[in-house]
């Protein structure tokens, strides 16, 4: 009996896990988008760091390059590399980086913008090969870009858009 239900379970668990792993990309990338979505409407993190000037919110586990000035930042999080662009001569609601973003027709791209109190954002998730994608958080003249793993889209767009939504910038 014991080694029935001992299969069972190993049976179960097995199932589980291969179906967290069989999301699509576009599920993926419509979860990725929810959570930039959410961090954007909640903006709910407090600023703990400081760059040449720049008060941001840095998760845990992130940590920022010596290499990085006022406008270009540069996060590390185990092996992967974040850049965090800062435009001081545009205000909360550019659509800069969107109209930059969107010149190009990529039909391997999923976005979707956001407004909020005069703030205008985007998350733009772009396929780049068969386990890999190019994740962008933006709003207004600042933006955040990596190339990640497909199993972390999710969780790093959404702590892009907490980092991009925790700076002040100027109305």
């Amino acid at each position: 009996m014991f080694r029935l239900w001992k299969f069972l379970f190993l049976a179960f668990l097995s199932i589980s896990v291969l179906t967290a792993c069989g999301k699509t990309f576009d599920e993926q990338a419509a979860e990725a988008i929810l959570s930039a979505k959410e961090a954007f409407q909640l903006h709910d993190q407090h600023v703990n760091d400081e760059v040449h000037g720049v008060s941001l919110y840095k998760p845990a586990g992130f940590t920022i390059e010596e290499k990085s000035d006022a406008q270009n930042i540069v996060m590390k999080k185990g092996d992967e590399t974040f850049l965090l662009f800062i435009n001081p001569n545009e205000d909360k609601n550019s659509r800069l980086f969107y109209d930059l973003l969107t010149r190009t027709e990529d039909d391997k791209r999923v976005e979707e913008v956001f407004t909020d109190d005069g703030y205008f954002g985007f998350a733009s998730i772009v396929k780049k090969g068969e386990d890999q994608v190019e994740l962008v958080a933006s709003v207004g003249g600042i933006k955040m870009t990596t190339i990640t793993k497909n199993k972390n889209i999710e969780v790093n767009m959404g702590k892009m858009m907490e980092i991009v939504r925790s700076i002040e910038q100027g109305s």
